[in-house]
């Protein structure tokens, strides 16, 4: 950090790492990248204010953890001095300092910049005490915004990944004093030593949440890029499996990794990809961690995830015909518990690739063998099976005869449902259903299957240029056009994507339906089998997004779920949701923990009294693309549940649970077998 630490700007980077020896006391006035300042670090730390003293312009830290290098203290005292110094030196850090705030403290063991959010201050000492020097507004080129979203990027910077991040514009210098610089995202990393924001801009806005006026259904909002032309598609998933649901946004542009760091969200970069069809996620090498797979004009791309970090092994995949992949998503074919795939190849047919279940290499140099294995043509697929005269651009998958298991809908001609079934030798084969009710116009839409009037079965909406279609399910997949019945045949508004979920709290599916040129619109499931248009009572008839892909996600775990909008021509957003407008039933989560089985099986919930309650399907790919998380929502009455769980491998896991007032996650294990067992 030459001048981040008083040098003057002749002086050589060996003496300006000797950050002690020279007190010049001047501002960090030449720009720094992110990557320099972690770079000339010895030591970075998470700490959080335990206690203030106005008086003294004291500010006593306790570390929380040491995020490069050991820092050899947990108690961390700043002496915030006033000597000789303007109040904007020192006091925007006593008026920030309160208990319970968090701050990321960089230094050498001599000379530190401590980050407060948007704002920085540099400090000189070592061990447990430090006095303050002065303010720092320059260093907010470098970085401007939550604390725990920067110790979250330096992580991800440490593990050798590029990460977007919120810094103000480099320009008039006042507006940086009084922090009111426009807010821009850089990528970072430590590759990146120099600063140049016009290689490194990826675009405006810190995709931190601020207060949202006048939509009362929404607390918060949150631009979070472009993903644009061709938005398409919205995954939600745990990649960092740190309790909180992260999101993909997938478009013709750009893939769209965002972090979920509670208060605000961190763009994670994916070296080599632009833009890409799909983004499903599967835990395919049954490592605990769920891996990507994009499908991509130039065909599949398959990152594995080590954790921290995400490998590109797209030579595990079999050759596969030239040409764009149009659709991708998972499913266990076989029922073996693995994650197998399924790919639309346009004019190429539909494809299956077997997962064979090998482990795949940690080490990057290791050989490496193909883990899946092309058998469309043994199941019914291929250039001369089901499909292969039509191209469709999404596969949505569900199990909507109950027979645990994997069906699709192919959104091609005007709809293909494929059912997974068994040849006379008991071998899984397709079969078109050919007298199946469904109809629709299909291209650029986002089918979605969701039991909407809690009968067990999986039933269909299908968004369309002039509103949408609901089509119910008797269980054996059979589907009548309900549409008019439901209440959702007034209006006409061009519909793409649409989301079920619990709105409201009140234990039935609502729908979210997103639009192109109007506001997108909300239906409030009435539980009588019928939906009434609720748009205008949370707020969304107040804006246009031009939605090109819903998700539906509790981002900060509240027991209410948030809305995130994939958006042509315009940001896309985070709305979170306002839980004084929800219902009095009380939201419980159930997550399953098994490596395998977890892709394609069913959760269902009983009452006390043996009676069905809820049911839902965790799906390996939904819509044009995207992908729901793998989690079975459910809001109810407190009181005694059972939770039953089929795996995609026809393993049937329990568990009893007592639902009290607060909303409750819980977890589902398979539990290890006896030694000697099968």
């Amino acid at each position: 950090m030459q001048r981040c630490i008083r040098l003057t700007i002749v002086l050589s980077v060996v003496i300006a790492l000797a950050w002690m020896a020279a007190k010049t006391f001047a501002y960090v006035e030449a720009p720094m990248s992110l990557g320099a300042i972690v770079t000339q670090s010895t030591t970075i730390v998470l700490m959080r204010v335990e206690s203030v003293d106005k008086e003294k312009n004291l500010i006593v830290y306790r570390k929380i953890r040491d995020i490069k290098g050991k820092h050899p203290n947990d108690v961390i005292v700043h002496n915030i001095g006033r000597g000789g110094l303007r109040a904007n030196e020192w006091k925007p850090q006593m008026d920030w300092a309160e208990p319970g705030k968090t701050a990321v403290f960089f230094h050498n063991g001599g000379a530190s910049e401590t980050c407060i959010g948007t704002w920085w201050y540099q400090a000189y000492g070592g061990g447990q005490n430090w006095n303050h020097s002065h303010a720092e507004p320059f260093l907010l080129r470098s970085f401007a915004g939550n604390a725990d979203k920067l110790a979250s990027i330096v992580d991800q910077m440490l593990a050798g990944q590029e990460v977007a991040a919120p810094c103000m514009v480099d320009g008039n210098n006042e507006d940086l004093h009084n922090r009111r610089a426009k807010i821009q995202r850089l990528k970072v990393s430590l590759k990146i030593q120099d600063y140049n924001p016009k290689r490194d801009f990826l675009g405006w806005g810190g995709e931190d949440f601020r207060r949202l006026l006048g939509m009362q259904g929404f607390t918060h909002i949150s631009p979070v890029g472009r993903v644009d032309p061709e938005a398409q598609a919205i995954s939600a998933i745990d990649f960092d499996s740190d309790g909180k649901l992260d999101l993909c946004l997938v478009g013709g542009n750009k893939v769209l990794l965002l972090q979920n760091n509670g208060d605000s969200l961190s763009e994670t970069l994916l070296a080599g990809i632009s833009g890409a069809r799909s983004a499903i996620w599967a835990d395919y090498n049954g490592d605990g961690h769920p891996d990507l797979l994009l499908a991509t004009p130039t065909g599949l791309r398959l990152f594995t995830n080590h954790g921290k970090t995400m490998r590109d092994d797209s030579a595990l995949l079999p050759t596969m015909p030239t040409g764009a992949v149009t659709a991708a998503a998972w499913l266990d074919y076989d029922a073996d518990g693995k994650p197998d795939l399924l790919v639309a190849h346009g004019y190429h047919g539909l494809r299956l690739y077997r997962n064979l279940g090998l482990k795949v290499q940690p080490d990057p140099k290791a050989p490496k063998n193909l883990v899946f294995e092309d058998v469309s043509e043994k199941i019914g697929l291929g250039p001369k099976g089901i499909g292969a005269n039509l191209k469709g651009d999404s596969l949505t998958l569900s199990d909507v005869n109950g027979d645990g298991r994997p069906d699709f809908l192919y959104s091609a001609g005007t709809g293909l449902l494929v059912l997974s079934s068994k040849n006379d030798k008991g071998e899984p084969i397709f079969l078109e259903a050919k007298d199946s009710g469904i109809s629709f116009t299909s291209g650029r839409i986002n089918p979605i299957f969701g039991d909407f009037d809690n009968d067990g079965h999986a039933d269909l909406l299908v968004p369309q240029k002039n509103g949408v279609k609901l089509f119910k399910n008797d269980g054996k997949a059979k589907f009548t056009d309900v549409t008019e019945k439901a209440g959702l045949a007034t209006g006409t508004f061009w519909a793409t994507s649409a989301a079920f979920g619990d709105i409201d709290n009140d234990g039935h599916l609502d729908l979210v339906v997103g639009c192109l040129k109007g506001s997108n619109r909300f239906f409030r499931n009435k539980g009588d089998g019928a939906f009434d248009d609720a748009s205008e009572a949370i707020g969304l008839s107040q804006r246009i997004f031009n939605t090109q892909a819903v998700s539906l996600v509790d981002l900060k775990n509240r027991g209410v779920l948030d809305m995130i909008f994939n958006n042509e021509g315009q940001d896309s957003v985070v709305l979170l949701a306002n839980p004084d407008v929800s219902g009095k039933r009380v939201p419980l989560t159930v997550s399953l923990a098994s490596k395998d089985g977890v892709i394609g099986s069913r959760v269902e919930l009983h009452d006390k009294d043996n009676k069905l309650v809820g049911s839902r399907y965790i799906c390996g790919g939904n819509g044009r693309g995207g992908q729901e998380a793998p989690l079975a929502r459910f809001t109810l009455d407190p009181g005694q549940y059972r939770a039953s769980v089929r795996l995609s491998s026809g393993t049937v896991l329990t568990k009893n649970i007592t639902l009290g007032a607060d909303p409750l996650r819980s977890r589902i294990e398979e539990q290890p077998k006896a030694a000697g067992t099968e």
